[in-house]
């Protein structure tokens, strides 16, 4: 049985039209953790059969937001503030994976932490780190549906 926060995470990514065109999915979430797979593509792929740096960009974006999310109330949406990511080695392999976990959770903002992956044969190969703010806002709220 889902716990409530993780049910409230995983519906939020489902509404996200971008995650869902691109093909990626939540694989963990704990209080303060998120992890977030994309099977390799030609779709997220740049000119060099790398996972595209946007792509990453927004896989680490999402991973640091669902895991600040994963420590909200229930009245509570997350949104990006302030964002900084390192591209460490090309993306090259069958799945990215991104890991973001909450470094510090004040009563406002969430300063989170990403790791981001790529999987190949058995091999993990780190390719970025990102650092991320999240603000908690009470004056969004989810899309309906």
């Amino acid at each position: 049985m889902e716990n409530n926060f993780e049910h409230r995470v995983r519906t939020g990514f489902e509404k996200q039209g971008f995650m869902s065109t691109i093909g990626a999915k939540i694989e963990e979430v704990q209080p303060g953790f998120c992890r977030i797979h994309l099977p390799f593509s030609e779709r997220v792929a740049q000119q060099h059969g790398f996972f595209h740096g946007g792509v990453i960009s927004a896989m680490a974006d999402n991973a640091a937001g669902f895991a600040g999310y994963s420590l909200m109330s229930s009245d509570e949406q997350p949104l990006s503030v302030e964002f900084k990511i390192n591209f460490l080695a090309p993306a090259k392999g069958k799945l990215l994976e991104a890991r973001g976990k909450v470094l510090r959770s004040g009563r406002r903002l969430k300063h989170v932490n990403v790791e981001v992956f790529c999987l190949d044969n058995g091999i993990e190969t780190l390719v970025a780190i990102a650092l991320a703010t999240i603000a908690s806002s009470r004056s969004v709220k989810e899309i309906p549906g």
